[in-house]
């Protein structure tokens, strides 16, 4: 190879610390993902694992090779549980321990027998299985954007195959002790795939992540903060450009009598009225309606492809 393993593997180490700082910014720029936070723990995490792993390159030390596997394994961990939290899915904390306990206790075990080669196998299946997992995660949620979302989970996939080759390679050469830390084109295809996956996934996540502010800010901006239903912006952009045809209809409604509530029951007792009838505007409106909140107690519902006896019915 051009590169040897411990070059390849500071490159992954700072590859994922550079990550890491860059979610964290990101984060702490506008806290509103917290997917983004756990998974710059994550990417902390894999980057210390990656610098145990080139220490023991050069140093062979059995227990640094233990504790870097053990952390690799927690890094994978951490990054499965932010792509739940991506696709809306919030693990809970025992099913995240109770994961994470299991994956310490098959890697360990050949280790506190003096099996670090089949301490090291498990940690690559193991792997394997966790960034499959992931991968799957994201796969799941690929409706949000199919060319992002599904290019992240073959990523993952990718990166998640390239770690069946180091145990196989391991298996066939030190099954059960080391006789040098783990080295050839298997360990290199690994290191490769995991950089290339590190930084494809973090460049495609930020992107994703500022598109989602972006249709974020979009629907605050055309979207009644008290009713949920479009404000009066939304609905004109939408259907004021041009005159409507004979088959739409406008619907105008005014709550009667309204300021009598607020004014014999408060505020908070109006607001909850204009957000019952927004409810009940919403559940009764056909199918390709808009409705909207256009002015204090006053709503606007859109109907298309409709004549004057339906909207009437509606009305």
């Amino acid at each position: 190879m051009f590169v040897d393993q411990t070059s390849l593997l500071l490159a992954l180490g700072l590859a994922a610390f550079a990550i890491s700082a860059t979610l964290l910014i990101t984060w702490l720029a506008a806290r509103t993902e917290k997917f983004i936070l756990v998974w710059a723990v994550g990417s902390c995490v894999l980057a210390t694992a990656f610098a145990g792993f080139s220490i023991n390159a050069v140093s062979n030390h059995y227990a640094l090779l233990w504790i870097s596997n053990l952390l690799l394994s927690g890094s994978f961990v951490i990054l499965f549980s932010a792509a739940c939290l991506f696709t809306g899915q919030d693990l809970p904390r025992t099913r995240i321990a109770v994961i994470s306990a299991l994956c310490a206790a098959v890697i360990s075990m050949p280790f506190v027998l003096g099996f670090d080669a089949l301490g090291a196998i498990m940690g690559n299946l193991v792997n394997a299985l966790l960034l499959g997992g992931t991968a799957w995660t994201f796969w799941r949620g690929r409706a949000e954007a199919p060319l992002w979302v599904g290019g992240i989970a073959v990523l993952y996939s990718l990166t998640a195959i390239s770690f069946i080759p180091c145990a196989i390679m391991i298996f066939i050469k030190d099954p059960l002790i080391l006789a040098a830390p783990p080295s050839g084109w298997a360990e290199d295809l690994n290191s490769i795939a995991g950089l290339v996956g590190l930084t494809g996934i973090g460049a495609l996540s930020l992107a994703l992540n500022q598109a989602r502010i972006a249709r974020r800010h979009h629907e605050e901006a055309n979207t009644d903060p008290l009713t949920g239903l479009m404000n009066r912006r939304a609905v004109f952009d939408r259907f004021g450009a041009s005159p409507m045809d004979e088959s739409t209809a406008a619907l105008l409604f005014d709550l009667d009598l309204f300021k009598s509530i607020n004014d014999r029951y408060g505020h908070a007792a109006g607001d909850e009225v204009l957000r019952r009838f927004a409810q009940v505007v919403s559940q009764n409106m056909p199918l390709g309606s808009a409705a909207a909140r256009i002015g204090g107690e006053e709503f606007l519902l859109v109907v298309t492809d409709t004549d004057d006896a339906e909207a009437l019915l509606i009305a």
